[in-house]
């Protein structure tokens, strides 16, 4: 099995693009993975180039509101960071082919899991919408009440975990669908990779972690 390297970030923190350089360069793996699809990879790399009736078309208009929400959440912080949401991702994907390093996109497409969101019930989907809404007016989430958000770093690991923990209770559907299906299909894909690479060092999304490390069985 390949030494596996995790690098936790915040998509439109900069902390996340200096994680990313540092490790890669210190770690010289000879393959780099994120948390991309060929799909997700390519939007970020024309940066929304989709037709809106299209995706009201395909998604659904509750699942479409959500997905519109949630893309001006992350436009509207990264603003305030300056850092373009995924910057980070492609930020290892250009280091790699920098240095020859081999480039693995280990996330599920994306087409299944909105396909699933649409599936979830509508008070999910309800309950999901005030909390983008509440996030974006600066109204304070259930979790993190006593804590201030510095937006260029990383979340602190207790965040993480409380964040996790409310959307696990109160967002049963979402959190299966957005993330431990998705630990599990990734976790899969890096141990795949194991086998054909001595070390992959992988950047995802600071939510995904401690599940991945549980299913890789790395060291906490």
């Amino acid at each position: 099995m390949a030494k596996i390297i995790l690098v936790p970030t915040s998509h439109i923190a900069r902390e996340s693009l200096e994680r990313v350089r540092k490790t890669i360069e210190n770690e010289k793996p000879d393959c780099v993975a994120v948390e991309l699809d060929i799909n997700r990879y390519h939007y970020l790399k024309e940066r929304g180039s989709e037709s809106t009736l299209d995706m009201i078309r395909v998604l659904g208009l509750p699942t479409f509101l959500i997905y519109w929400v949630l893309k001006k959440f992350q436009d509207y912080f990264g603003k305030k960071t300056g850092i373009l949401p995924g910057s980070e991702m492609m930020e290892a994907i250009g280091m790699g082919r920098e240095r020859g390093i081999t480039i693995a996109l280990i996330d599920r497409p994306i087409e299944i899991t909105l396909f699933k969101i649409r599936k979830t019930s509508l008070s999910e989907k309800l309950t999901l919408f005030k909390l983008l809404i509440m996030g974006v007016l600066g109204i304070a989430i259930p979790f993190g009440k006593k804590h201030k958000f510095n937006l260029n770093l990383v979340p602190p690991k207790e965040i993480i975990k409380q964040a996790m923990g409310y959307l696990k209770k109160e967002l049963p559907g979402f959190y299966r669908i957005l993330v431990s299906e998705r630990n599990a299909v990734m976790a899969k894909n890096l141990k795949e990779l194991g086998k054909k690479f001595d070390k992959i060092v992988c950047v995802i999304g600071a939510g995904h972690e401690k599940g991945m490390k549980e299913l890789l069985e790395l060291k906490a």
